[in-house]
């Protein structure tokens, strides 16, 4: 019996469209069991690639919720959706693309705080605003959010500063 999820697709996860090529909301998922979500940018302003990404909460209570994305804004933290695999253009261009939803991602947009470094299995979120994901807690603090980021490698330092490191990212 199958999982429901396409294993097979129209394109490759790192392309974009101008028009939906494949079915926006499909899931599908990779041979090591990571699994990608085909979505739409509905912001006036593109994704950055790794960046997280967030579902629109004014679409809350529709099947639209899981078809649409933008980058974090307050209202739409808890509603994470996954990181963009590759840029994906603002609303009316090259809009169509992939985020992945669900296993390990390498090299995420990470934004790097002073004190104390982020530790392995901490969880992040969006950054409100931004193109990173931060530290969603004070360090040693339990998880809160259902969806959300697992830091899999030490964040430097660094106030700031925009790091890559490798994530499990839990938003399916």
């Amino acid at each position: 019996m199958g999982s429901g999820i396409k294993q097979v697709s129209n394109q490759p996860l790192t392309e974009v469209s101008t028009a939906d090529r494949d079915g926006v909301g499909t899931l599908r998922y990779d041979e090591d069991g990571n699994i990608y979500r085909y979505v739409k940018n509905t912001a006036t302003t593109a994704l950055t690639a790794k960046q997280p990404v967030c579902y629109e909460v004014a679409l809350a209570g529709s099947e639209a919720i899981f078809q649409s994305v933008l980058t974090p804004a307050t209202a739409d933290l808890m509603m994470a959706a996954g990181i963009a695999v590759t840029a994906i253009g603002a609303s009316g261009g090259s809009m169509y693309g992939w985020t992945q939803v669900r296993g390990y991602f390498n090299g995420a947009r990470v934004l790097a705080v002073s004190g104390t470094a982020g530790a392995v299995g901490e969880e992040y979120i969006g950054a409100n605003g931004a193109t990173t994901l931060a530290r969603s807690v004070g360090a040693g603090t339990a998880p809160i959010y259902p969806k959300s980021y697992t830091l899999l490698e030490v964040v430097s330092a660094a106030t700031g500063a925009t790091v890559f490191a490798d994530v499990f990212v839990n938003c399916l």
